[in-house]
């Protein structure tokens, strides 16, 4: 299981997942859900669920890549709201323990392109 927050470049963002079927010499198969924020919009703006690829190793670092994509919901917070299809990806690398450091991009029908930085702890 993981858990994590990024600041984004259109808001803030929150996601929480679990491992369902390690693959052997790639990576793990698992599903996530998040939630994020506008910047100058009160509450919730987006909510998402998908499945994701993580834990991809780049060989020679201790990073690894991860690959998502899913559904969302835009609430009427935001400007476009209705359903969506999300799709991100991006690297992660250790920190201190299980806590370690994430930054990737995710595109959204709804809510178009932005980058993000952030932390996340594995349990």
């Amino acid at each position: 299981m993981w858990a994590g927050a990024d600041f984004r470049s259109n808001g803030l963002d929150a996601h929480a997942g679990s491992a369902l079927l390690p693959v052997p010499l790639i990576g793990t198969i698992g599903v996530e859900a998040g939630v994020g924020t506008r910047y100058g919009v009160s509450g919730l703006s987006e909510v998402r669920a998908g499945g994701t690829l993580r834990d991809l190793n780049l060989p020679f670092t201790k990073t690894d890549a991860y690959f998502g994509g899913g559904l969302s919901y835009h609430l009427a917070a935001s400007a476009n709201t209705g359903l969506g299809v999300y799709l991100e990806g991006g690297l992660r690398g250790p920190l201190l323990g299980p806590l370690g450091w994430r930054a990737g991009l995710k595109t959204d029908t709804k809510s178009g392109l932005s980058a993000g930085a952030g932390l996340e702890v594995r349990f």
